[in-house]
């Protein structure tokens, strides 16, 4: 069973090589990289605004702003303004920063919207295929064309899916985060043992940067991941347990 799990682990690496690739090249920071880890896991509900603000304020920097800045407007803007381009940078990146979580929210219940829309449309089109007499049935219903029905249905169920996902939009978000962090904590976690520790798991492929990680370090890696994930779980979910 464990060769089983590790080697369906190892196909999913293999196919997502890039991402090991990135988890490789912090591998000198790792000092930095699993405590940070580690915080966001056990601390994600607390974190996880913080993380969007990061995302949001760094990807100004590194797509946003050498984007417009190609603009001839743009530069003459910041001509006109005797502020220095660096401070300016700096505000407009916060702001970024700030707006990224409610932008991301907003973006998650249009989806939502979008989501339950369908689904509506869907359960229409079967309830008008199969029970038609359904419609006929209920006052309201006998008056309205069934041309619009399924538009009906779509903009009430998109509404209440939308509505649910905004309620439960921050627990998703820890959720997410809890995952994400307790399996960059279990990486580093292992490469911490055998770099710094030197023992021997597995075949040490971690010190060599290899895709082809070895079954043992796998189980190792999974087993501290979910030991990481329920204590992550456990702390942010304590509240609402009881």
């Amino acid at each position: 069973m464990e060769e089983t799990i590790a080697s369906t682990i190892s196909n999913i690496i293999q196919q997502n090589s890039d991402s090991l690739k990135v988890l490789y090249s912090y591998s000198d920071s790792w000092y930095i990289i699993l405590p940070i880890s580690l915080i966001s896991t056990l601390f994600a509900k607390k974190v996880s605004k913080i993380i969007f603000f990061i995302l949001g304020f760094l990807s100004s920097y590194v797509f946003i702003i050498p984007y417009i800045s190609k603009f001839d407007y743009t530069q003459e803007l910041l001509k006109q303004i005797n502020v220095s381009q660096d401070i300016i940078y700096l505000i407009f990146s916060v702001i970024i920063g700030i707006l990224t979580y409610s932008l991301f929210k907003s973006s998650v219940q249009i989806a939502g919207f979008i989501l339950g829309g369908i689904i509506g449309f869907e359960i229409s089109g079967i309830i008008l295929k199969f029970y038609p007499e359904i419609f006929n049935t209920v006052e309201i219903l006998k008056k309205v064309d069934q041309l619009y029905i399924p538009w009906i249905f779509a903009v009430i169920i998109g509404l209440i899916v939308s509505v649910l996902i905004t309620k439960s939009f921050d627990n998703i978000v820890t959720i997410l985060t809890i995952l994400i962090a307790s399996t960059i904590a279990a990486f580093f976690s292992v490469f911490v043992l055998e770099n710094s520790l030197l023992l021997k798991i597995g075949e040490n492929t971690l010190l060599e940067h290899n895709i082809n990680i070895s079954d043992v370090e796998l189980i190792t890696i999974l087993v501290f991941s979910v030991i990481y994930i329920i204590l992550g779980f456990s702390i942010n979910f304590k509240k609402s347990t009881k």
